[in-house]
């Protein structure tokens, strides 16, 4: 009798677990990174997706922007234009961003839930390009997209 339960307790188990692979897939974080350089202005884009099988639940995206070579006048502008950004993304639910000015650097740290309306919410207020379904982020068409706009796959 005890080792009967063993056994369907095993088994009970193993089909929860195929149950839950079922449901929704691996698990997976994926990172882009792009460096480019406008009128003497160098810019480094991570980006990092975390998915679910092939949908995309969380996007996270570091933006660092060089302003060494800059003057304090321009350096200024830059702060307050990407500051006034920022504040446009805090003010989206399920949306985390800071912007940092410090030795020579502007970083901005966003975190976005594509769970939810936040991809909907920023597509439509022009701070993030979405085609198709802003509903459902694809994590393959995703990544095909950003190398097909000069990120790199980090490994």
């Amino acid at each position: 009798m005890k080792k009967m339960r063993r056994m369907v307790a095993g088994l009970l188990a193993i089909g929860m677990a195929f149950a839950l692979t079922a449901c929704g897939g691996k698990e997976q974080t994926v990172t882009y990174r792009m460096e480019t350089e406008d009128s003497g202005i160098k810019m480094v884009d991570t980006m990092t997706l975390t998915a679910k099988g092939d949908k995309v639940e969380k996007l996270s995206e570091t933006i660092e922007i060089d302003t060494s070579s800059l003057d304090e006048a321009t350096a200024a502008v830059i702060s307050e234009t990407y500051d006034a950004m920022v504040e446009q993304y805090k003010a989206v639910d399920g949306v985390d961003c800071t912007g940092e000015s410090a030795e020579g650097k502007y970083t901005i740290k966003i975190d976005v839930d594509t769970t939810g309306d936040a991809i909907k919410t920023l597509s439509d207020q022009g701070l993030m390009e979405v085609e198709g379904d802003a509903s459902g982020i694809s994590l393959k068409k995703t990544g095909t997209a950003l190398e097909g706009s000069g990120y790199s796959k980090v490994e």
